[in-house]
């Protein structure tokens, strides 16, 4: 039975809360379930994809004073404007994605009396000391507004429900990312050149501490292997790191263009891709790397883990450590043959498991299960 559906976002930034998004619009359009993308504005360092996204047949509305961070004046006119969008719209299901849509978009859902579906995508639970005591206070108390949380891998559900405690078991899903694999294969065919004979690593992301650059960029230094390494996204590190480089003399192996609007032709171009994060959900460039056939190496954190199998087809290394990211790093230069093993087994089956038609499948039949009031546990590895 089809129905109507009311999406929140914080910003659509170039990341992978937008990607999923861009996946899951017209996957569930085509399942009856329709409904605007409400969003809030990007960061001045980011590219707004709210055109990306409005030509994939969504109607995406600009929400006043929605953005990171706290400002009591601009959230209290975000709050305003959602709740006079739900009364507008009158949706079956309103669907919450990142923090600040999360708090923001629940508590208006539950004035109105609609239920709420919220997917935790990110990091803020691991913001430094006071702010994660914080944040699972206020996500505690969001949880008894909640009918439903996405969770996109199995360990990232057990993170929330068990180490933070912030939602009940019996609410949560697990419904691993998905993409639209054809488009990403389409756009891989636009290759870069390889700026050399050396193997070519490839890190993509938001130039900001929980995702370490600067940490990547000391491993390079400890690396003793020849590869280059380029570094694509933009942040408000973007600069210290590029002055990192500078000042380590690695100008020559590591180059930082900017943000790119589509990262899958570097894909393609790329040997490997590095995962450097001190915190991660289930990032989206792994899952598009193993769509394409390339090896990921990773810090073993979140829900990666459940995206990467050690020596299988990645490689995982600690958290926080440039030393033993250096190690992975010369590891996996030097040997084209495991490379090349590594990233046939990461195509195998990456296809079906990380699809569009699955995940807007498998988030239709949460939305069918909160209409009808149902409150079940989603304990299989759906999609991860």
């Amino acid at each position: 039975m089809p129905g109507r559906v009311l999406r929140i976002i914080t910003r659509l930034n170039h990341g992978g809360p937008l990607r999923q998004l861009c996946a899951l619009v017209p996957g569930l359009a085509a399942r009856g379930w329709e409904g605007p993308v409400l969003a809030g504005r990007c960061e001045r360092h980011e590219p707004d994809g709210s055109r990306r996204l409005a030509a994939l047949g969504a109607h995406v509305i600009p929400v006043r004073g929605l953005a990171r961070g706290l400002d009591p004046a601009a959230d209290a006119r975000a709050f305003r404007d959602l709740l006079a969008a739900i009364r507008r719209w009158r949706p079956d299901v309103v669907h919450t994605h990142m923090a600040k849509a999360g708090a923001l978009g629940r508590l208006a859902a539950r004035v109105t009396g609609v239920p709420a579906v919220h997917t935790f995508h990110g990091h803020h639970l691991q913001a430094p000391w006071p702010k994660d005591v914080l944040a699972r206070r206020v996500e505690r108390a969001l949880a008894r507004l909640t009918a439903a949380a996405i969770c996109l891998t199995p360990r990232q559900r057990r993170d929330l429900v068990e180490m933070h405690g912030v939602v009940q078991a019996s609410k949560t899903h697990v419904i691993g990312p998905g993409l639209d694999v054809e488009a990403l294969r389409r756009a891989a065919e636009t290759a870069p050149r390889k700026p050399s004979d050396r193997p070519l690593f490839l890190w993509a992301g938001r130039f900001v501490g929980v995702k370490d650059p600067e940490g990547l960029v000391r491993a390079v230094a400890l690396s003793k292997r020849a590869f280059d390494l380029v570094m694509l996204g933009a942040g408000p590190e973007r600069a210290r790191v590029r002055r990192l480089v500078h000042a380590l003399g690695l100008e020559d192996v590591v180059s930082c263009p900017g943000p790119v609007a589509d990262v899958a032709p570097w894909l393609a171009a790329c040997d490997l891709v590095v995962l450097s994060s001190r915190s991660e959900g289930a990032p989206l460039l792994v899952v598009e790397a193993k769509v394409l056939g390339r090896p990921a190496l990773v810090t073993a954190v979140g829900g990666v883990p459940d995206l990467v199998a050690h020596g299988v087809d990645g490689w995982w290394v600690p958290p926080s450590s440039p030393r033993e990211l250096a190690r992975g790093l010369d590891l996996l230069a030097a040997d084209a043959e495991l490379r090349q093993r590594l990233g046939r087994a990461a195509a195998k089956g990456a296809s079906e498991r990380f699809s569009a038609a699955r995940l807007a499948a498998e988030t239709a039949a949460v939305y069918e299960d909160v209409r009808r009031g149902g409150r079940y546990h989603r304990g299989d590895v759906r999609g991860s």
